[in-house]
């Protein structure tokens, strides 16, 4: 299960075996233990530590800093502000409402679930990333240290430049799926998915579901504008699949 303490603070309205704290606005930096939980309604405007794990639930956007350690929990209704980090070590569950402009550095195991956009950079750990993203990713990638495993689920759009520079960085192995991108449908890359790096062999394989709109109007446009004069049809929006 993922999110149990979570699960069982809602569940049970607050009354859970973790120590709850609520704040309504937070300005000055929060230090919370690994039995403890903070639940902070509003924008987080300073730095939140829980160097030794802990859960820890913002009801807004993330402008500053989250340093976390050891097993915890972590769920942002709003989004990872640009310049704002979250720097995670252990092995934790994130959950991201809104969107990350700004930067998720882990150096443990971790799970990673977004429902917006990722434009910032993303930093993994080992032995695992995981990250789910439900709309278009352009983050920078890099490993914290040694590329390990890295698995990405993009439901939007991502350019197909971006995987291959995510293959070429040598984890053990890297697999994605892609909801749209700008090239066709179909399983990248096109020759082998196995290289000799330094570090030893790399495993690269990923999915692209479909082809973006914006690619298919401009192939129209293209077709169009290669036909005689009496057989062209002006590009419309009506021509156009939208995934």
């Amino acid at each position: 299960m993922v999110f149990p303490s979570s699960i069982s603070y809602w569940r049970f309205n607050g009354e859970s075996e973790k120590r709850w704290g609520e704040r309504s606005s937070q300005t000055e930096p929060v230090l919370i233990g690994s039995g403890d939980a903070l639940a902070l309604n509003a924008d987080s405007d300073a730095l939140i530590s829980a160097p030794d794990g802990g859960i820890v639930h913002i009801n807004g956007d993330l402008n500053s800093g989250l340093e976390i350690g050891g097993h915890h929990e972590v769920i942002l209704c709003g989004d990872v502000a640009k310049g704002a980090t979250i720097n995670a070590s252990g092995f934790h569950h994130i959950f991201i409402g809104g969107s990350v402009y700004g930067k998720i550095a882990v150096s443990g195991s971790s799970k990673i679930w977004i429902d917006g956009d990722f434009s910032g950079a993303l930093i993994t750990g080992t032995p695992s990333t995981h990250v789910h993203v439900l709309g278009n990713f352009a983050a920078d990638v890099s490993p914290m240290e040694r590329p390990a495993l890295l698995w990405l689920a993009v439901g939007g759009f991502a350019e197909n430049d971006l995987m291959v520079s995510v293959a070429s960085v040598g984890y053990t192995q890297f697999n994605a799926t892609v909801g749209r991108s700008d090239v066709p449908a179909g399983l990248y890359p096109d020759g082998p998915t196995r290289r000799k790096t330094e570090r030893g062999n790399s495993f690269s394989r990923w999915c692209i579901l479909s082809t973006s709109a914006r690619v298919i109007r401009h192939n129209f446009q293209v077709m169009a504008c290669r036909l005689p004069h009496r057989f062209r049809i002006a590009s419309s929006s009506a021509f156009v699949t939208r995934f």
